[in-house]
């Protein structure tokens, strides 16, 4: 009786024979000993190796053959295994002919080298090449503007929303009164002890001032200062002068200035009343006296429409008039009413509370006063600068004052002769800026690059507006704009000109070209 086969004789039978008829159809041997695609196999890899040797080799011929390639008209030309920069460009920067060739000119620093383009679309043209495709070209001599960043920052380098603090504080911890640091910090610092706002005051004094015994105080409230001319002010407010606080002229004049903290006088103030009006007792009121009518203080003055009128006045106003025109009147609010009182007196911002009992008394070694300047915190036709108040004084700006040094004229040890601030800024950071008024317009149509080395570098079209921007890379960035007080702090370096870049190319400086670019210029108030 013949064995039944098992399932796996079975199944290994099937293979055999499948494998048989594959060796047939394939190799035309069914009893080959070699594997049925095995020679396809070996074929394709060898291919695969030939294709990737000759792809190599084109990549190492493209590698060593790179930078061979001769100089291109209007390109900023990189030497390779070097740091030196070319222009290839004509002396007047129009196109190459046999009168106007176009040499390799040497440049001092990149920024120069944009400066020095014709306008462009894109990025900057750069060829990076080799000492050896540069042998026969012909080349001018050295030029640039000195006093410019070496390299302009890159675009995503730019601040835009940052604050801008400018702040005094002392030098170190229990610094006199007239030894006090100024620094400019474009970054948002950490939230102060208190804003000063409407409940509240700041009693000031200017540190340079205290040397020559001149001193000037201000009354800060409100965010605005109001400048002190007589002492006796301070008396009539309830005020002294021990209790002013050290700030630098240069941020002082950063805070939105108020009207001077005295009395508006008129000249028949302290004169009876043209049309007799009295006071509850009966007597003549002069002009210009403080009055209380149900509870609330007024002063009548002499109007050319409606004659005699009350005005009402603050409780600071009050005090101001009561030194000099003796205690308040009362009178009848019947007389108000049938008298008028719709006259106006003094500044609408002038102080209105009396806060004497509310003054900045910082309780730290090292306070410090800063105007905070935020961009993104503005509305149009006017600009708000807050004051923020540190008992002591931020890690931001006491960790930047650590590397200034004074002389012994107490100056800030520097090349810029007579710097009166420390710029802060992050390093490799900057900020395209315009400055602008207190009442928002744009002061001048320039607008600055400022870098993190404290400097501002005006930056100046020719041609289409904001031409000069595109040359460095920033076609199309916005700039901020940034209270003038605040921008002067700054000193200034070279101005970013094309102009100025390229008449060094020329013996006769009116053969410059101003060059005029294709695209539409920005709308009003855009840009620089």
């Amino acid at each position: 009786m013949p064995q039944m086969r098992s399932r796996r004789e079975q199944v290994d039978a099937h293979k055999f024979i499948t494998s048989r008829m594959n060796q047939a159809l394939v190799l035309a041997n069914p009893d080959s000993v070699e594997r049925p695609l095995r020679r396809i196999g070996v074929s394709i890899f060898a291919s695969v190796m030939v294709l990737a040797l000759i792809f190599g080799g084109f990549a190492v011929a493209t590698l060593f053959g790179k930078g061979n390639d001769l100089p291109e008209f209007n390109h900023i030309i990189q030497v390779k295994g070097t740091s030196a920069i070319y222009v290839y460009t004509t002396a007047d920067g129009q196109d190459p002919s046999d009168t106007n060739p176009a040499k390799l000119w040497p440049v001092t620093n990149f920024t120069s080298a944009l400066l020095l383009l014709k306008p462009y679309q894109g990025d900057p043209p750069v060829q990076t090449l080799k000492p050896t495709s540069l042998k026969d070209i012909p080349r001018g001599f050295m030029v640039g503007i000195d006093n410019v960043p070496a390299q302009p920052p890159a675009v995503e380098e730019l601040l835009q929303d940052q604050d801008w603090n400018a702040c005094s504080m002392p030098r170190e911890i229990g610094s006199t009164g007239t030894h006090q640091l100024t620094q400019l910090v474009i970054q948002d610092m950490e939230d102060p002890t208190s804003w000063l706002g409407d409940d509240q005051w700041v009693l000031a004094k200017v540190a340079e001032d205290a040397e020559d015994g001149q001193e000037r105080y201000y009354l800060l409230w409100n965010d605005h200062s109001y400048r002190i001319n007589d002492l006796g002010v301070l008396n009539s407010l309830g005020l002294n002068e021990n209790q002013a606080v050290p700030v630098n002229e240069n941020v002082m004049n950063t805070v939105l200035p108020g009207t001077p903290l005295e009395l508006t006088e008129e000249p028949y103030f302290a004169q009876p009343s043209d049309e007799g009006v009295q006071s509850e007792s009966g007597a003549t009121i002069a002009y210009g006296q403080p009055l209380e009518i149900a509870g609330a203080f007024y002063t009548l003055l002499k109007t050319d429409d409606k004659g005699d009128e009350f005005a009402p006045i603050t409780e600071v106003q009050k005090d101001l008039l009561q030194a000099k025109y003796n205690t308040p009147v009362t009178v009848s609010p019947t007389v108000r009413d049938s008298i008028g009182a719709q006259a106006t007196y003094g500044d609408p911002l002038f102080p209105t509370t009396v806060l004497s009992d509310a003054v900045w008394a910082p309780e730290g070694g090292r306070p410090a006063l800063c105007a905070i300047y935020d961009p993104t915190d503005q509305e149009e036709g006017q600009t708000r600068i807050r004051i923020g108040l540190y008992d002591s004084a931020p890690a931001t700006l006491t960790d930047a004052a650590e590397s200034v040094e004074f002389t012994e004229d107490g100056d800030i040890h520097s090349s810029v002769e007579g710097l009166a601030a420390q710029t802060v800024l992050a390093p490799g950071r900057a900020v395209l800026a315009d400055s602008r008024t207190n009442e928002g317009a744009t002061v001048k149509s320039n607008t600055f690059l400022i870098d993190s080395l404290g400097f501002q570098f005006g930056i100046v079209d020719e041609g289409e507006t904001d031409a000069t921007q595109a040359l460095l890379g920033y076609a199309d960035v916005p700039s901020v704009s940034v209270p003038e007080q605040m921008i002067t702090m700054i000193p200034r370096g070279a101005d970013l000109s094309p102009f100025e870049a390229r008449k060094q190319l020329v013996i006769d400086d009116s053969t410059v070209s101003r060059y005029e670019t294709e695209e539409e210029s920005p709308a009003e108030g855009e840009g620089g």
